[in-house]
């Protein structure tokens, strides 16, 4: 095996990366459930869950056994044929999906997905313009980049695609109108955008679809109760179809097999990725029978439906549900919760937003003011989790909500472990 410092310098000399020259650095070498292994044999708490794609727990035996025996058997064909596990599959897909979704395009990513679905709402309305949120995150090509908000991601790369008019999204904890006396007012603007009365933003009368989030992955923003159905009936008033981006949100993370399953709301397209494929590249469109009728997707994406992928995937699925990791997911949110509020130094905790294990912390160095902990903080917190073996990020509209994810299948020690070490160097910090 190389060595640490040529692991490094081939990283430098070869690879392209979002975050820095060599991310932490850190390179990792194995990975157990929770649990992952560095080139040096240290091991983390993964808080991150292999960015939110390993749901089941890293190496999984079921999944593991699942991509052996697929391996054996057929790894790659095209969708032109089919294959076994793409059915399999696709049938359970419509099983656990809400409502009527039934119809399956697969993808290979969640950039991809969040497209596909683009493509089947303006093939089905005939519009081009669409309603997306602020601080949300659907991918980084340049139709779903368009879809993506904050100016990083774009300066470099504009124009991209038209038609993308922005509404708030429900930031309840830095909102001028004060939760619950506004009434939703964010999911209402929605419907005044619709009807070109909106105070945040205007359209040219092309508007035919709505996407959200239903918990915001990189924004860590978790909506109250009530304000996914009251976008629902916004949509179903202005006749908008409802993109629900489940990429995150999805496969029992939020203590539901889909954050919709909280309210009980069905939307037109359902986009999922990350889970899908059990961690493997994969991403599937559900969507409706009605809205597929006359959708020709133009052709299918190579390594759509890999039969290995899909194998994977379809383990993962019922992993989850013989082992009740979405109860586990559930009730270890709910301990994070109780033990980030109750630590020592919990004046330093701005909210504490879950749904199950998906959501953030939001640091803050004044809880009147609402102060954001600044970044060069955040990171030296970053930093100190990782030699104390967490490994977890930091994002949100101010930079500073930890997304702390692990793997559904933690236990409550773990948990108990992530808050004594939060708490240990926030004393540090304090000092």
């Amino acid at each position: 095996m190389l060595s640490k410092e040529e692991m490094i310098r081939k990283d430098n000399e070869y690879i392209v990366r979002g975050w820095g020259k060599v991310g932490e650095p850190m390179y990792l070498v194995e990975g157990k459930g929770p649990m992952v292994k560095d080139i040096d044999g240290k091991e983390y708490l993964d808080c991150s869950s292999g960015l939110f794609s390993n749901n089941a727990g890293h190496c999984h035996p079921k999944i593991v056994q699942a991509i052996k025996d697929q391996a054996e058997k057929l790894i790659q064909p095209s969708m032109r044929h089919s294959n076994i596990p793409a059915v399999e599959l696709a049938e359970k897909l419509a099983q656990i999906a809400p409502g009527d979704l039934k119809k399956v395009i697969f993808t290979t990513g969640g950039g991809e997905t969040t497209e596909m679905a683009l493509k089947l709402a303006r093939g089905y309305t005939g519009k081009w313009e669409i309603i997306a949120l602020k601080n949300a995150f659907h991918g980084l090509g340049f139709g779903s980049i368009a879809l993506t908000s904050g100016a990083k991601y774009k300066k470099d790369f504009g124009p991209v695609m038209p038609g993308v008019v922005r509404a708030p999204h429900a930031y309840c904890y830095r909102c001028p109108f004060k939760y619950p006396e506004c009434d939703l007012w964010c999911a209402d603007e929605i419907g005044r955008i619709a009807e070109d009365k909106g105070l945040s933003a205007s359209h040219n009368g092309q508007i035919g679809s709505v996407i959200i989030e239903p918990i915001q992955g990189s924004g860590g923003i978790v909506p109250p109760e009530g304000w996914l159905t009251r976008v629902r009936e916004i949509c179903d008033k202005y006749g908008l179809l409802l993109i629900v981006d489940e990429i995150q949100t999805g496969f029992g993370r939020t203590g539901k097999m889909f954050a919709c399953d909280h309210e009980k709301v069905v939307p037109d397209i359902l986009a999922t990725s990350k889970n899908v494929g059990g961690s493997l590249p994969a991403g599937a469109v559900i969507t409706t029978e009605k809205l597929i009728d006359d959708f020709n997707p133009g052709t299918t994406p190579t390594l759509a439906g890999n039969a290995v992928a899909c194998a994977a995937g379809l383990a993962l699925i019922n992993t989850l549900i013989e082992e009740k990791l979405v109860e586990n997911a559930a009730a270890m949110g709910k301990r994070l919760t109780e033990g980030i509020l109750n630590m020592s130094t919990s004046k330093y905790v701005g909210q504490v937003r879950y749904k199950g294990l998906m959501g953030s912390i939001e640091f803050v160095l004044d809880k009147k003011t609402k102060e954001p902990m600044p970044k060069k903080d955040v990171n030296w917190i970053l930093g100190r989790l990782a030699e104390e073996g967490i490994l977890t990020s930091a994002s949100g509209p101010c930079g500073n909500s930890f997304r702390v994810q692990p793997t559904l299948d933690i236990n409550k020690d773990q948990i108990d472990m992530i808050v004594n070490t939060f708490d240990k160097i926030l004393r540090e910090y304090d000092k």
